[in-house]
């Protein structure tokens, strides 16, 4: 049975889609290999309700990449929806929340400073002399995250199987004592009827 994909999930501001499509192109050997199956609010097709796509791709995501800049930071939208979300989700451990610093900005305040962000050092990707070296930074970092997730996730299903195929231990002797004190019940009364029959017999033959 092939492995189910990672689902990834592009948290960004729109001014940034053309770093977003970079990074993405970083990705594909991810993709190919079945690693990560990656989605972002250009995948909503007409007449889908946006907000709902939003929500419910945000809500099942295994990994939710932030992708930090000053207009990410000023995105109402992407502040008090999808930011909350992720930082929520991440506490619970229902998603891995990594910050992608695209811009420079200052990030100290926000809830995922706690976090380990990409690429290293912290460095905005702009900021890097090549920045195909800073996108394969980025996606090294996602790698590893990746199969880092999916063998925690594999050992949690191991450990699942075992408890569930592991025979329960069941102490029967309270059945037996309680089984066997029955029938020496009926043993007993058993004795007492052929006494009393035979009892009878004499008594009518007299």
């Amino acid at each position: 049975m092939p492995e189910v994909s990672l689902q990834l999930f592009f948290s960004y501001s729109h001014k940034d889609e053309a770093l977003r499509d970079e990074l993405a192109n970083h990705l594909s050997t991810l993709t190919r290999q079945g690693v990560i199956s990656s989605w972002h609010d250009r995948k909503i097709l007409p007449g889908d309700e946006w907000d709902h796509q939003i929500n419910d791709n945000l809500n099942t995501a295994d990994i939710i990449l932030l992708l930090v800049s000053s207009d990410f930071i000023g995105s109402n939208y992407c502040w008090e929806v999808e930011v909350t979300t992720a930082i929520e989700r991440h506490n619970t451990g229902k998603a891995r929340v990594i910050p992608v610093i695209l811009r420079r900005v200052d990030w100290s305040d926000t809830p995922f400073a706690k976090l380990q962000f990409l690429p290293k050092n912290a460095e905005p990707v702009t900021s890097w002399t090549n920045r195909d070296e800073a996108f394969t930074n980025v996606a090294q970092g996602i790698r590893a995250a990746a199969q880092q997730l999916k063998g925690e996730r594999q050992q949690k299903l191991v450990n699942y199987k075992g408890n569930k195929l592991k025979p329960r231990s069941c102490d029967n002797r309270k059945y037996r004592d309680s089984s066997y004190k029955e029938n020496k019940k009926k043993l007993r009364d058993c004795d007492k009827n052929s006494n009393l029959l035979v009892m009878t017999y004499f008594l009518k033959r007299v």
